[in-house]
């Protein structure tokens, strides 16, 4: 008689819808990456996008008088237009800047950062849907899926980083050559996020290993 492992078949059921749902991530993250090439920054054909940068502006905002404070009749300060609690307007102020008619480096360099987390996104999903369909057949621990791990830590850790670091230089790069140059606090920012996770499957991928060279030496063994 067969006896059947309900937890096992649970899990078995688990990885087999797990594997058409990476699979339609992946589509979505190839249009992803297809998209702002085909929209107007890229090719105009989609729609109306333009190129736009987030920055801190370097002079000071007056809103005059809109946030002018009174005491109210239980003698609690409030704000005087609107009678709700008082709030005061600080330093940075980000303001959205829009780049009307972007010359084709600027579009190029806009591109760039817009079509690269996409991508390393379907690079790293691809990995991971490989690994799956290992699990689904019954031998997650083989060497391929370790290598598949140490390509998903420099996708994610390198990968990442270098994105952190071309999307930084690349708003940089769009406000010096726009009327706003000299209106903003232009600078690059990194994240090294990206490198601590990349770091953490990186570790995953040593004890993957371990998990390899059991599995071999049981089957060396039978």
């Amino acid at each position: 008689m067969t006896t059947i492992d309900s937890s096992s078949a649970g899990r078995g059921g688990a990885v087999k819808l797990l594997e058409p749902l990476l699979a339609i991530g992946m589509v979505f993250m190839l249009a992803g990456a297809v998209a702002p090439i085909l929209d107007r920054p890229g090719l105009g054909l989609l729609g109306d996008t333009r190129p736009a940068v987030d920055a801190v502006v370097d002079f000071d905002v007056d809103f005059g008088d809109r946030f002018e404070t009174r005491s109210g009749d239980d003698g609690v300060v409030v704000d005087a237009a609107t009678s709700q609690a008082p709030v005061e307007i600080g330093a940075p102020v980000t303001a959205h800047f829009v780049f009307v008619e972007p010359s084709a480096s600027q579009r190029v360099i806009w591109l760039i950062p817009s079509v690269l987390p996409p991508l390393l996104a379907l690079a790293a999903t691809w990995q991971v849907f490989a690994i799956v369909r290992t699990a689904r057949r019954g031998d997650p621990f083989v060497a391929e899926n370790e290598r598949r791990l140490w390509i998903l830590a420099f996708l994610i850790g390198l990968g990442g980083t270098l994105w952190s670091m071309v999307s930084g230089f690349s708003e940089m790069l769009l406000l010096q050559r726009s009327a706003a140059a000299d209106m903003t606090e232009i600078a690059a920012t990194i994240s090294f996020l990206p490198a601590i996770i990349g770091l953490g499957v990186a570790v995953l991928a040593s004890v993957w290993r371990v998990g390899v060279d059991l599995r071999d030496d049981v089957d060396g063994m039978v």
